[in-house]
């Protein structure tokens, strides 16, 4: 089944109403081409010749048109940006974002075919309507970052490197995972766009690429062992076959060890977060808010209030007689509150100004179990917030809230013993991070290790290419790695 022989006249020379009165005609004239996998619409050919008002009334009529191959593998806008129609294909662009992805032969979309020409202006167009686009590749796993170095479009690619770094869209597992991911993208080859920079000799490329602040894969591998630095050199092939140790091999052998109950558990708690939806994190975050709000509240008013002056002991001794203490309220005096061991573990009342009215051992019960709520909600709050990007900074207030509760608690204590309970609590938080970095600082030694290799091989790319001696790449390369 062909399109109808009395649409393609109407078609190359854009007559409108010629397309309504063959429609008039046959109402399912249109039909029996939405049924052919691979065929020239009235669309491609409108496109071909570049009939704006009618390829756009084709759309109107048939938007299913604008997604269809011809069988050389061709949508409308393929067409149209082939034939230099901008126009047509900006308007096209207008009626649907998703077309410029729309895959022909070889997987090429119409942003792979701008990058491939080097039209600056249409990919800069395609990127503010579409910006998903820069991740297709096409069969041969070429993004159009390759396409362009391919071509030798070095302004093209760097229109493309700069929009990755300067793009606000966000992406999965961390902040600058997806420009990583895209620059060091590799193609069927293997190689990735610093190695095509450096086959083609392109060095204003492979200097762009050097200064900037991405972690850069400087030796990786292609299909033929070759790095970069190598490619420069003009390095004979290697043996694709030699024995090293890659990210790969570290992965799959920590697969085949053990797992320990640490790492269980931390597999259960991120299944755990995983199967909750964003409305119940919200709802758990609205609960462990007023959770903290109500704790921290008790911190400033206790149960009971606080004494408004000192009680010297001459005026306790004139206090009536009765088995029930002012400051336990519900405890019977009976002496135990006297006895030696409570003494030494909660202390001696001291009943002064701002001190709360509690006794040491009503006070202990109500701290601990306080103090127990407080902290379970933080790190619940931690865990609710860990999915999303920057969580860390709605935790440093809490870290300082934490902070201000002990210092307070400090200060309502009934005894010199929990304020000093409370006084070291207070200072041992708050070398916690110094604590963390130390530690983290210690298990960093085989990066910074692998760090100081990777600037030494850094150091040598940039010597051969004439580049100062500045580079942050390496600290680049040594903070993704701890985080």
């Amino acid at each position: 089944m062909e399109m109808n022989p009395r649409l393609e006249p109407a078609a190359e020379t854009g007559d409108i109403d010629a397309l309504h009165v063959l429609i008039g005609e046959d109402p399912y004239i249109l039909e029996g081409i939405e049924q052919i996998p691979f065929v020239q619409t009235p669309l491609h050919i409108a496109a071909n010749e570049g009939h704006i008002s009618f390829a756009l009334e084709m759309i109107n009529l048939k938007p299913s048109f604008a997604k269809k191959l011809n069988r050389d593998g061709f949508s409308p806008m393929h067409l149209a940006l082939i034939n230099g129609n901008t126009k047509l294909v900006l308007r096209l662009l207008a009626t649907d974002k998703d077309l410029v992805r729309v895959k022909g032969w070889k997987g090429m979309t119409p942003f792979h075919h701008a990058a491939t020409t080097g039209n600056s202006k249409l990919l800069f167009e395609f990127l503010e309507v579409c910006p998903e686009c820069i991740e297709d590749v096409t069969v041969r796993d070429e993004t159009a970052l390759h396409l362009a170095l391919k071509n030798d479009h070095v302004e093209a690619f760097k229109l493309l490197f700069g929009w990755l770094q300067r793009s606000r869209q966000a992406h999965a597992n961390s902040v600058f995972a997806f420009e990583n991911k895209m620059v060091n993208w590799k193609d069927s080859d293997d190689n990735t766009v610093f190695h095509i920079a450096a086959l083609r000799e392109q060095r204003e490329a492979l200097k762009l690429l050097l200064d900037s602040p991405i972690l850069l894969h400087v030796q990786a591998m292609n299909s033929e062992g070759l790095t970069a630095l190598e490619i420069i050199k003009k390095v004979e092939r290697r043996d694709t076959n030699i024995d090293m140790i890659d990210e790969d091999d570290t992965k799959i052998n920590r697969l085949k060890q053990k797992v320990f109950p640490f790492e269980k558990l931390r597999v259960a708690a991120s299944r755990s977060h995983n199967c909750m939806s964003v409305d119940m994190i919200n709802t758990m975050l609205v609960v462990t808010a007023l959770v903290i709000t109500a704790v921290y509240q008790s911190s400033l008013s206790p149960p009971g209030g606080v004494w408004q002056g000192d009680i010297s002991d001459s005026i306790a001794a004139t206090t009536p007689a009765s088995n029930i203490n002012p400051t336990n309220h519900y405890y019977p005096d009976n002496g135990y509150f006297n006895d030696t061991y409570t003494y030494i573990l909660y202390g001696k009342e001291s009943k002064k100004a701002g001190t709360t009215i509690m006794s040491p051992i009503a006070f202990g019960g109500f701290w601990i179990f306080n103090f127990i709520t407080f902290l379970l909600t933080i790190v619940l709050t931690g865990f609710l917030l860990s999915s999303f990007h920057l969580f860390l900074i709605p935790l440093i207030p809490l870290y300082l809230l934490l902070i201000s509760y002990f210092f307070s608690m400090m200060i309502l204590s009934p005894s010199a013993v929990w304020s000093y309970i409370n006084f070291w609590l207070m200072w041992l938080f708050e070398f916690l991070p110094l604590t963390l970095y130390l530690v983290w600082l210690f298990k960093s030694i085989a990066t910074l290790q692998l760090a100081v290799v990777e600037r030494k091989y850094r150091a040598q790319l940039r010597q051969v290419l004439g580049m100062g001696k500045l580079d942050i790449g390496s600290i680049v390369f040594f903070l993704h790695k701890r985080w």
